[in-house]
């Protein structure tokens, strides 16, 4: 683990094109992402396990969303469901994050599979942060599942909020609020991002050099 952390650290560190504030934001990233489960998945399958990584983390993501669902329907105490919660909506502002500041490292971050891909785990990401506030307000703003899920929908649509929300619980609805923006900021950079990626991707694989066997193989990517 620790190699893999100091590989990653010293291709971004001997790319030219990060400097400054970018630099120490991307080292932070790279840091980070060791801490999250599905980052540890995407290791684990890596290499010979590499065909079955994109079913893995897709099922992961839709087990992330199922649990909070869980979580909303079940009464679990207000402490763990909202550590649950906490954890994958971090993890997936982290996951985000990397698309967008590591993305343009092939070596760190592998192109996207298919943008139609893209888009769905994008979709099922809006879904992640909507009922993860939903759990919040459940137990914070003492409100049933259902009026939780709504209000939710509405505060990430800008056209209502929890009329709950008083004093210091104001807070959380304004934390949603920012987080919604950042995630649009996010989402719309991510899929502009993988687009270019796939798409470069695809121009290398069909490029003629690619198809000559008189090239040597494994030059491109080390």
């Amino acid at each position: 683990m620790s190699e893999a952390i100091g590989d990653n650290v010293r291709i971004l560190w001997s790319d030219p094109r990060v400097k400054g504030l970018e630099l120490f934001f991307d080292t932070f990233l790279l840091l980070l992402r060791f801490l999250f489960l599905s980052y540890l998945l995407k290791r684990f399958f890596d290499g010979p396990r590499r065909t079955m990584r994109s079913s893995v983390i897709d099922a992961y993501c839709v087990l992330e969303l199922t649990v909070l669902v869980i979580l909303l329907v079940v009464n679990l105490g207000p402490v763990l469901e909202s550590v649950v919660a906490a954890y994958i909506l971090f993890e997936i502002y982290l996951n985000l994050f990397n698309i967008i500041f590591i993305g343009k490292f092939p070596a760190i971050n592998a192109p996207p599979a298919s943008i139609e891909r893209s888009i769905l785990l994008l979709f099922m990401n809006v879904l992640h942060v909507v009922v993860a506030f939903a759990v919040f307000y459940q137990h914070w703003l003492k409100l049933s599942s259902v009026d939780a899920f709504f209000n939710a929908v509405l505060v990430l649509g800008t056209i209502g909020y929890p009329t709950a929300a008083v004093g210091w619980r104001c807070l959380l609805v304004s934390l949603q609020v920012l987080l919604d923006l950042v995630l649009l900021v996010l989402i719309l950079s991510s899929f502009v991002g993988q687009v270019s990626l796939f798409r470069r991707s695809s121009e290398l694989s069909q490029s003629p050099a690619s198809n000559d066997p008189i090239q040597p193989t494994g030059s491109a990517g080390g």
